[in-house]
């Protein structure tokens, strides 16, 4: 007999949530015309410019994968790379208007969505449970 939710274990709580969570994201970011990723990298330029490698690294994915992803947004307007005057070895990616205005438009609806964010009876407290979380494991698990 399958136990009730109420009785399964945090962890596959998280992991459910998460799997819903991620089909709600991917359904919302499709319609959108971007993916996960090329999200991500439009939230990492939010405060400027960053060289690829920095962008890699807050996407926590690795260069010749940024790259791909990068090269996608730049096809369809929403970033830019130039060659970084203090180092021509690196690229610095840079968001355009038109990729600032996507991250804002899918924030909002984030924001606004009851199927994403309706549940959460008290964000700011979940925010931090889920952050302590993320805390005490990250790097103690290969994440490859």
């Amino acid at each position: 007999m399958t136990r009730q939710l109420s009785e399964w274990s945090i962890g596959r709580l998280l992991m459910t949530a998460s799997r819903l969570m991620q089909h709600a994201w991917e359904q919302l970011l499709r319609q959108h015309g971007v993916s996960h990723a090329g999200f991500v990298i439009l939230e990492s330029l939010q405060e400027g410019p960053l060289p690829q490698r920095s962008v890699a690294r807050y996407c926590l994915v690795t260069d010749q994968t940024i790259s791909r992803s990068i090269e996608r947004l730049e096809r369809h307007g929403m970033v830019t790379r130039a060659t970084d005057p203090q180092d021509e070895r690196r690229q610095l990616v840079t968001i355009t208007e038109r990729g600032r205005d996507l991250h804002t438009r899918i924030t909002e609806r984030v924001e606004s969505d009851p199927l994403i964010t309706g549940a959460i009876k008290d964000a700011d407290q979940f925010r931090e449970s889920l952050l302590e979380v993320i805390a005490s494991l990250e790097g103690k698990y290969d994440q490859r």
